[in-house]
C-alpha cells in the first residue's frame, strides 16, 4: 500500500511553514459537516477548511453542477463566452443590487484583491494603497505588501506606496480609548494618513468587512460609514475584501451589509463556489464599471473566468438559496454567541469572543489584568514553537474537532448548513480542551 503521507511529505511544498516541520494526515472521504482520515477517523469540520467550504462536503447538487459543465466542455478562454460564466455573473449582480455591475473572476482570494487595487490605480490615477496592520489579502505581489502581519516581512521591501493604518479592534484599542468615548479616531486617524501622504497620489483603501485570520474582529457600527465619508472626501476608492466573509458566513450575502454603506469593489473568493472548484471574484461598483467602457482593463490569464469554476459557483448559490443558508447562519449566530459567552464565564484564559453569523473568535489571554495575550505575531515563525492556542486546537483534532487557530484566537466557521445540537457538540470538545489555556494563567 502506498504510503502517500510519506510521500507528500517528500514531494509536496507546504505554503505557510518549515518542510521539516510537516506533519501530514491524510483526509479519505468527506460528507456534509464532517471528514474521516485514512485511519477511519472522523472530525467535525469547525472552520470549513479555510473558512472556505461553505456548504459542506461532498453536496450532490454542487458536484453534479460541475459534472454537467465539464460534460459539455473543461475550458474555453475568457475570449470566448461561457454560459456559466454569464449566469454567475448575472447572479452577483443581483445579489449585490444596483450599485454594482460587472465581476472579473479569477481563481484566489490573492487574484481578487489584486485586480481590485490595480482597478483602483486606474480608476484614479493615484498609486498609493491603504490596508491595516490586523490584515491578510493575500500571497502574491501587492496583495502580499497590503498584508498587515508579520507574513509580509520576508517579502520585503515590496511594492511602493503600500501603507498601513490602525484597526478597530476594541478589545486592543491601539489608542488606549474605549468605545464610543473613543469618538472612532482609528477610523478617524486614516483621514489623517490620507491628508498626510497627498489625496492626490492615495488611489484605495483596502479591508476586511470582518478581520480573519488575524483574530476575527468585527468593527463597530460607526466604522465603515465613517471610512467611506473619507473616501468619498478625498476621491479615494474602498474595497471590501469579503474573501473570508462572502457569500453568507455572517448571516447576510456581504458582511458590509451590516454596516449600512456600500464600497467600491468587493472581493470574494472561497464561498463562491465553496471552493469545490477554485474561483474568485471582483466586483465593481456602477461607476468604475463604466469607466472601463472607453479604458482599457488591462487584466486577465489563463484561468480567468474558468468554466468549471463558474459552474461550481452558480450551484454553490443556488443550493444556498434552496436551503437558505444565509438565513441559517444568521439564526446559528444566537447559538454560537450564546454558548461562547457561556464558555467564557467558565474559562479564565478567555478574555474575548467576537463575531457575527457562523464566524467567531475566541481570544486567549495569559494575563486577566493586562490582557497579555497567550500567543504573539512572531510565534509562528519560530521553529518548533508550538503556542498554547495551537496546543487547544491539537487537543481538540484528537477528540474530533478541527478548527484553525491563529496568533491568540482559536477560529470557528463551521459550515452554513451546521445544526445547533452539532454546534454544542463541538463546542464540548472545545469547552474541555480550554482547560489547558487555563492553567496558563499568571494572573
Amino acid at each position: 500500500m502506498e504510503d502517500y503521507a510519506q510521500m507528500e511529505k517528500e514531494y509536496v511544498m507546504r505554503p505557510w511553514m518549515c518542510q521539516a516541520d510537516v506533519r501530514v494526515n491524510i483526509i479519505d472521504r468527506a460528507e456534509g459537516i464532517y471528514f474521516w482520515d485514512k485511519a477511519g477517523k472522523k472530525y467535525t469540520d469547525f472552520s470549513s477548511q479555510l473558512m472556505s467550504s461553505s456548504c459542506g462536503h461532498n453536496v450532490k447538487e454542487i458536484n453534479d453542477g460541475i459534472i454537467e459543465q465539464l460534460n459539455k466542455y473543461a475550458y474555453v478562454t475568457s475570449g470566448l463566452g461561457s454560459e456559466a460564466r454569464a449566469k454567475l455573473g448575472k447572479m452577483i449582480a443581483d445579489i449585490t443590487g444596483p450599485n454594482y455591475k460587472r465581476t472579473f473572476f479569477s481563481s484566489s482570494g490573492t487574484e481578487a484583491n489584486e485586480a481590485a487595487v490595480k482597478a483602483a490605480k486606474w480608476y484614479t490615477g493615484k498609486y498609493k494603497l491603504i490596508s491595516r496592520y490586523q490584515s491578510f489579502h493575500g500571497a502574491t505581489g501587492i496583495a502580499m505588501m497590503l498584508t498587515g502581519d508579520p507574513r509580509r516581512y520576508p517579502n520585503e521591501p515590496g511594492y511602493p506606496g503600500v501603507l498601513h493604518g490602525p484597526d478597530c479592534y476594541c478589545y486592543r484599542c491601539p489608542f488606549k480609548l474605549e468605545y464610543p468615548k473613543c469618538d472612532i479616531l482609528c477610523a478617524r486617524y486614516i483621514g489623517d494618513m490620507i491628508r498626510y501622504e497627498s489625496k492626490e497620489s492615495v488611489a484605495a483603501i483596502i479591508t476586511e468587512s470582518i478581520v480573519g485570520s488575524n483574530g476575527i474582529i468585527p468593527p463597530v457600527k460607526e466604522y465603515f460609514p465613517m471610512l467611506r465619508e473619507i473616501c468619498d472626501k478625498y476621491n479615494v476608492v474602498l474595497i471590501a475584501d469579503e474573501v473570508m466573509t462572502g457569500f453568507g458566513r455572517t448571516g447576510k450575502w456581504f458582511a458590509f451589509e451590516h454596516y449600512n454603506y456600500n464600497p467600491d469593489i468587493i472581493t470574494s473568493a472561497k464561498n463562491i463556489s465553496a471552493t469545490y472548484v477554485p474561483l474568485a471574484g471582483t466586483t465593481y461598483s456602477k461607476k468604475i464599471s463604466d469607466y472601463f467602457e472607453d479604458h482599457w482593463f488591462v487584466e486577465g490569464h489563463t484561468f480567468a473566468g474558468h468554466p468549471l469554476g463558474c459552474a461550481a459557483g452558480v450551484a454553490t448559490i443556488n443550493y444556498m438559496k434552496k436551503n437558505k443558508l444565509v438565513e441559517n447562519a444568521a439564526k446559528m449566530e444566537k447559538v454560537m454567541e450564546k454558548r461562547l459567552n457561556e464558555i467564557k464565564a467558565c474559562h479564565k484564559s478567555v478574555g474575548d469572543v467576537r463575531g457575527k453569523g457562523l464566524f467567531w473568535g475566541i481570544e486567549l489571554i495569559k494575563n486577566t489584568i493586562t490582557k497579555e495575550q497567550m500567543g504573539t505575531r512572531e510565534d509562528r515563525f519560530i521553529r518548533g514553537h508550538v503556542s498554547i492556542p495551537a496546543k487547544v486546537a491539537g487537543e481538540c483534532m484528537r477528540n474530533g474537532v478541527f478548527f484553525l487557530q491563529m496568533i491568540s484566537t482559536l477560529l470557528f466557521a463551521p459550515p452554513l448548513s451546521i445544526n445547533e445540537k452539532q454546534i454544542n457538540e463541538a463546542l464540548d470538545v472545545v469547552d474541555i480542551a480550554l482547560e489547558i489555556s487555563d492553567k496558563e494563567v499568571v494572573a
